[in-house]
């Protein structure tokens, strides 16, 4: 009798200790959100704005929105798109970014992208810039953007 209380009690402080635990195997958010190759283009020297960019793969059966994102590193971030309107290029802002059920929304130079204004410094390469992507159902994801040059106009990208 003495050995079935003590499992009772053992097992009762097990379960209190897993509902309490913030980060408990049973309370962690599953996000169905994959972050690609996410980077910030280069800056120059006294630069107020920097581009932004990344996949986002919908493993879900839930079509999720990209809603606004933030960044210490910069005063305002805002979603952007770039169209041509009568053979000039112009950049607007979004307010949201579509992540299909089962698809892709990559955001990359000359499209979809995320602007960086008032950026406190120089983004130099391979520094770390750390976002925070908030979505509608998979909620507030922290990534961390690394610099690196644009690509070249016609240039050949051959990283493996």
């Amino acid at each position: 009798m003495f050995t079935q209380t003590i499992r009772v009690v053992a097992a009762s402080f097990l379960l209190a200790a897993l509902a309490l635990a913030p980060e408990s195997a049973a309370q962690q958010r599953v996000t169905t959100i994959t972050i690609e190759d996410p980077w910030v283009a280069t800056t120059n020297p006294g630069a107020a704005v920097a581009g932004g960019f990344v996949t986002l793969r919908n493993t879900g059966a839930q079509s999720d929105r990209l809603v606004s994102a933030e960044s210490t590193r910069a005063a305002r971030v805002e979603l952007h798109e770039m169209n041509m309107d009568n053979d000039v290029m112009r950049m607007r802002q979004v307010q949201g970014i579509d992540v299909p059920a089962g698809g892709a929304a990559t955001l990359r130079p000359g499209g979809l992208h995320i602007m960086f204004f008032d950026i406190d410094a120089q983004f130099q390469e391979r520094q770390v810039v750390p976002v925070v992507l908030h979505f509608e159902r998979a909620g507030d994801v922290r990534v961390d953007f690394i610099a690196r040059p644009r690509p070249t106009p016609g240039a050949h990208n051959h990283e493996h």
